[in-house]
Parts: structure tokens; C-alpha cells; sequence
């Protein structure tokens, strides 16, 4: 009979010293594969960030135009906004459980609205962040669709004002983004809009006209805000 010695390897496998190496090889594997999905996924944060960072860029860049009318200002954040924001989706999301709501008519009037809010709000804001610098510190996945980026940033002022700290929540739309909320100083805009709206409806039985003609005023509103700062300019600049 032939009688076969047991191998170093076999023995090495079989000892307590054997287990904990073959133990530590898999953990290894697993922290390695681990290590290279999270690589892959930071090139998907970067290019969020870098989406960001020329959005925040070409808005810096209207601002910065001093001799530029609020008119031609206002016209250029539009462009600005409706090409990169997913509008629909925003006012969908903003109403809630009343997206049923509207006939097909007055959601194409709605849509429209919240295009003109939109940019009346944004623009307003905005129009107040003068002499800042932008600072993107990091991204990072919302959910497990591998579709939606939060992307972290801060303006900061050059006059001593407070910096403020700006999220952006962004979703993938082919090979680029598109920007569905912004968080500024603890409050997400879409969001905020959301409990606005839901609320106008409710308050009015659930007719959706109500929610029409308050967007109406608040566009309004923002535009005899944005004209008496240029009244205000004016004078200053006359006296």
C-alpha cells in the first residue's frame, strides 16, 4: 500500500496559524474590492463637483457684471437655471399628493409658473452674494440608485459677512446633471416650496386654482422687490 505524508501546506491549512491566514486573505479581498468601488464612485462625485463648480462659476460670473441691467441679469440666471435645474420634476415633487391634481391645462400653467418663481426667487437670493468666492469641500451618493449626488460647497464673503454653507442635490441625466434642490443655510428650497404649495391647497378644499393665483402674486411680489432695489441703487448712485 502506498502511504502519502501529509504536505506542509495541508498542515499549515489545518493549524489555528493556517485558519487566521486564510481568514486575513479574505478580509484583504474584501477590503481591496471595497476600496475600488469606492474609487469608481468617487469619479462619479467628481464629475458632480465639477458640474457644480461651473454652475456656481457662470453665476458668479452674472453677478459680477456691474453694468449689466437687473432685466438682462434676471434673463441670463433664467437661461442659467432652466438648463441646468429639472424644473418638472421640481413641481411635480412640490405638490405632493395633489400631483394628480391639476387638468392638463392648468399643469402647463403651473409648470410655467414655477419656471417664472424659479428664477424671480433664485435670482433675488442671489443677487445679494456680491464679493464671495465659491469653495466645493466634497460629494457624496444620495440613496442606492447611484443616480443622485449630494455635493457640498460654502460662499464665503470678502466683506466679514458669514460664509454659508450650500448643498446641492443633484441627479444624473445621461452624461450630466441636473440640479433638483438646494439646500442654503439649512433649508432645502424645493422642499420648503413643497410644504408651501401643499398647504395653499389643502387650505383652499383642493382647488388648484388657488395655487395658481399664489404663484402668480409671489412672482409679483418678487418683482416690486427687484424693482425697488434698482430704484434704490439709482438714488444712491445719484446722490
Amino acid at each position: 500500500m502506498t502511504r502519502y505524508l501529509p504536505t506542509h501546506t495541508t498542515t499549515l491549512m489545518a493549524s489555528p496559524l493556517g485558519r487566521f491566514a486564510n481568514q486575513f486573505l479574505t478580509t484583504l479581498s474584501l477590503l481591496v474590492a471595497l476600496a475600488l468601488s469606492l474609487g469608481s464612485a468617487h469619479a462619479g462625485d467628481e464629475a458632480a463637483e465639477a458640474f457644480v463648480n461651473g454652475l456656481a462659476s457662470e453665476a458668479m460670473e452674472i453677478l459680477s457684471q456691474d453694468n449689466i441691467t437687473a432685466a438682462d441679469r434676471e434673463a441670463a440666471f433664467r437661461v442659467l437655471f432652466v438648463g441646468n435645474m429639472d424644473i418638472p420634476r421640481i413641481g411635480a415633487f412640490a405638490l405632493g399628493q395633489y400631483a394628480r391634481t391639476p387638468t392638463p391645462e392648468q399643469k402647463t400653467e403651473y409648470l410655467a409658473l414655477v419656471e417664472d418663481f424659479i428664477v424671480k426667487v433664485y435670482a433675488n437670493r442671489l443677487s445679494g452674494y456680491t464679493n464671495q468666492t465659491f469653495e466645493i469641500f466634497g460629494s457624496q451618493p444620495k440613496g442606492s440608485s447611484g443616480k443622485e449626488v449630494i455635493v457640498s460647497s460654502r460662499i464665503e464673503f470678502g466683506d466679514g459677512r458669514d460664509p454659508v454653507p450650500v448643498e446641492w442635490w443633484l441627479i444624473k441625466n445621461g452624461d450630466t446633471f441636473k440640479v433638483f434642490d438646494v439646500k442654503v443655510v439649512g433649508i432645502w428650497m424645493a422642499q420648503e416650496q413643497r410644504s408651501s404649495f401643499i398647504s395653499v391647497i389643502r387650505n383652499n378644499h383642493g382647488d388648484f386654482s388657488h395655487l395658481l393665483k399664489h404663484l402668480q402674486t409671489q412672482i409679483q411680489q418678487a418683482s416690486n422687490a427687484e424693482d425697488t432695489s434698482v430704484t434704490e441703487a439709482n438714488s444712491s448712485a445719484d446722490s
